[in-house]
């Protein structure tokens, strides 16, 4: 910006004082409205673009800093070299003789920049980081929220103990008073320190925005194409932040539990601590905006290839459970497990510990599947004494059965599509689809066999099955023609249990080789990617849950393994 623009250029150069009103952007001068005037009606200035000089103003000064004029040769501006990216002037030339190839007028690429697409990505990248930022936000003021609620729910679980003892437990439950509190400033301020950057991007983004629709209307082609080149470059880097907060796991939800010790009832002699506090981050499933580039998701991990699927294990536990034939992963982070000839539900929750189980009386529990937030559903394997075969709904909150639905063949592998339960049935063959609503039950006939202890999956429209007796994992269409068949007498003896990621690689467990293999999408190899060596024995539960990328594995006797794609 010129060192007083309040005053006519012209008019200084013959040391007369006038007051500017124009600021002409090709001669990069101000103008009073006498010299506007000649201005406009020269031959040689008549196209030049000229605007008010409140207008002028209003530019950011890296704006008004761009000048059409190269500072070196201090001629106008005239060509662009794409190999180095900067303008040039026609002495510039020289210096530029081995871009001859990359040399092209400057309106080539100033021409049109207000209605170019990089404008238009620029602005678009703006509105995504805003929409995204908002998102984030949300999701922190509702963590922040949500653990202030469980800090009082917390407090008042332990004052509901509290009451039932004496004076005793006064020391102890001050310190795990001040120890959940403590816990609670420090979740609270890991959070409101991301809010607070976020606020910060978000003042600068406002800027960037504002600046783009000041320069659209005021700032010259040149200008405007420099302009944001820059803006982008900083858009850029406000993005990258909001993707290292991501990578760095900022972003991850905070919860905190109360695990009251369960020696409780002998306090007076036993306990020493009124109980544990821990506190889990769990993965936000959440998108960013990102038109211009793509989606990513912000709170998931990312599937990886087949030659790259690794995993690292999070947890090793008890299930609580015996004859363990079914498991699954519930939204909110608990796991169910099925007792088969128990006939009852376990459920446990997300750090391992035993949430509570659920006796099913009506039948056999074999197989489980998740319904939505808070109800999964069970089949019940072979017929019980009077012969009858069933699906059962239950309510995990409520902790009961809730529905109960005959079924016409033995129900083994079982897994929920588009609100409706898809079991391999048994005597006779075949895929069983069981309409929630309705009750209406329609079967695909398979072209192949199925027997006792047959697991399913789904993916894409595409079914995937188990026989144990063959040693085979089998995948269908959706009317029953097999697309490919995988047997190995070898490494997948006896194949259980079967789950699908998002990129259709297929997980099975193993239990006479005591392992856990995955099948390439095409069903054309497998590798094992747990054994016996990492403790599995006679593995026959399985799950993958693809919005977490983790993987539940449970052995028959009980001991259960949760583990998470790297």
């Amino acid at each position: 910006m010129a060192a007083n623009i309040s005053i006519c250029d012209i008019c200084n150069n013959r040391h007369i004082s006038k007051q500017s009103t124009h600021w002409c952007q090709d001669c990069g001068e101000a103008l009073c409205s006498d010299c506007t005037e000649h201005h406009t009606l020269s031959k040689a200035t008549r196209g030049h673009t000229t605007i008010s000089i409140t207008d002028y103003e209003k530019l950011p000064s890296f704006i008004t800093n761009i000048k059409p004029y190269c500072e070196k040769h201090n001629e106008k501006y005239l060509l662009y070299c794409q190999k180095h990216e900067c303008p040039m002037c026609y002495k510039c030339v020289q210096s530029h003789a081995k871009c001859a190839e990359s040399v092209i007028p400057l309106e080539n690429v100033t021409e049109n920049s207000k209605k170019s697409q990089m404008f238009h990505d620029l602005t678009q990248s703006i509105s995504d980081l805003e929409t995204n930022i908002m998102q984030i936000r949300k999701s922190r003021e509702d963590n922040l929220e949500k653990v202030t609620l469980h800090s009082k729910e917390t407090l008042a679980k332990i004052r509901e103990y509290r009451e039932r003892v004496n004076c005793h437990l006064d020391s102890i439950e001050q310190k795990l008073i001040k120890k959940i509190l403590n816990v609670e400033s420090k979740c609270g301020q890991k959070i409101k320190d991301i809010l607070k950057t976020l606020q910060e991007v978000e003042v600068k983004l406002s800027y960037f925005s504002s600046t783009l629709k000041t320069i659209k209307q005021h700032a010259s082609e040149l200008q405007v194409f420099f302009a944001i080149r820059e803006i982008e470059k900083q858009v850029m880097e406000k993005e990258h932040d909001l993707n290292t907060l991501l990578e760095n796991k900022r972003l991850d939800d905070f919860t905190i539990s109360l695990e009251i010790d369960t020696k409780i009832e002998n306090i007076l002699s036993d306990v020493k601590m009124f109980g544990t506090i821990t506190v889990e981050t769990i993965p936000v499933n959440a998108k960013f905006i990102n038109q211009k580039y793509r989606q990513a998701q912000i709170l998931a991990n990312v599937v990886q290839p087949f030659d790259n699927i690794k995993f690292r294990q999070i947890r090793k536990f008890d299930s609580g459970a015996r004859q363990i034939t079914g498991c699954t992963i519930i939204p909110d982070g608990k796991m169910a497990f099925t007792e088969y000839l128990g006939k009852r539900l376990v459920i446990r929750n997300a750090d391992g510990t035993l949430g509570f189980k659920i006796p099913l009386k009506e039948s056999d529990v074999f197989d489980v599947t998740v319904i939505n937030d808070a109800t999964v559903a069970v089949s019940c394997g072979a017929p019980d004494r009077n012969g009858k075969t069933s699906l059962q709904v239950i309510d995990v909150n409520l902790r009961k059965n809730i529905k109960v639905i005959d079924t016409k063949s033995w129900s083994y592998g079982l897994v929920c599509v588009d609100e409706k339960l898809v079991f391999s049935g048994y005597d006779p063959d075949g895929i069983y689809k069981v309409d929630l609503k309705t009750n209406q039950t329609t079967v695909i006939e398979s072209t192949f066999s199925l027997n006792t202890w047959s697991y399913i999956s789904c993916f894409e429209n595409k079914f995937y099955l188990t026989n144990d007796c063959n040693n085979t994992v089998t995948c269908c269409d959706n009317h029953g023609n097999v697309k490919w068949a995988y047997k190995d007498e070898m490494n997948m003896r006896i194949p259980r249990a079967i789950s699908v990621d998002k990129n259709g690689n297929v997980f099975v467990a193993c239990k006479r080789s005591n392992n856990v293999i995955v099948i390439s999408p095409d069903g054309s190899r497998a590798k094992q990617i747990l054994g016996n060596q990492d403790g599995l024995e006679e593995p026959c539960a399985l799950h993958y849950d693809r919005t977490t990328n983790r993987l539940l594995v449970t052995n028959y006797m009980g001991t259960a393994f949760l583990l998470e794609a790297i």
